[in-house]
């Protein structure tokens, strides 16, 4: 399975906007959390999610931006693939 971090920016967008990008996002199996090898939930960053799957990157990246759309029609989305991902800082639950 590949790992993807994407990142979504919904200009002039509130904080409902951002609630009902997250809650649509899920729905597609995108998280805001990722799980680290010790096996604890770290939240991400704002407009950040994580998608561990069998998409693609064009499949990750067409279906992130439909959904941020949905939303936003002037959304920005960046999809990165990712061999390993490491962080810093991040909060744990």
């Amino acid at each position: 399975m590949a790992m993807f971090i994407v990142r979504v920016e919904l200009p002039n967008a509130d904080y409902s906007d951002y609630q009902r990008l997250y809650d649509s996002m899920e729905g597609y199996g995108f998280t805001k959390q990722i799980t680290g090898d010790d096996g604890v939930m770290y939240d991400l960053p704002d407009a950040e999610y994580y998608y561990n799957g069998t998409y693609d990157i064009e499949a990750v990246s067409s279906t992130a931006f439909k959904v941020a759309k949905s939303v936003r029609t002037n959304a920005k989305v960046l999809v990165t693939e990712a061999e390993r991902i490491k962080w810093t800082g991040l909060i744990y639950q």
